[in-house]
């Protein structure tokens, strides 16, 4: 790009300028989000774990497998209540006056 055409669109109305544009905020999570994704993250942990583990194993038993992944479904939904229950925020009730 030419000096010329770079000074013109830093001229023209709605362009950069010369301060480049600032940089975007971080989005703030709810307690929500951050729980789904402290789950997401060690569930996956877990899952890929037990799947290695399992084909590690010299006798592979895909019923041990099955059972492995969902002891692990069920602590992840275990520690969804648990943490909604912890996290929850007493929200004040609305009024119609």
């Amino acid at each position: 790009m030419s000096r010329r055409l770079a000074r013109q669109l830093g001229k023209a109305p709605g362009g950069r300028g010369i301060e480049p544009s600032p940089r975007p905020r971080a989005v703030t999570r709810t307690p929500l989000q951050r729980l789904n994704r402290i789950l997401l993250i060690g569930g996956g942990g877990l899952a890929f774990g037990a799947v290695l583990l399992a084909l590690v194993t010299k006798p592979f038993d895909p019923k041990l497998l099955g059972i492995n992944l969902a002891a692990i479904g069920l602590g992840l939904l275990m520690g969804k209540g648990i943490g909604m229950f912890m996290f929850r925020r007493v929200l004040p009730t609305a009024s119609n006056k």
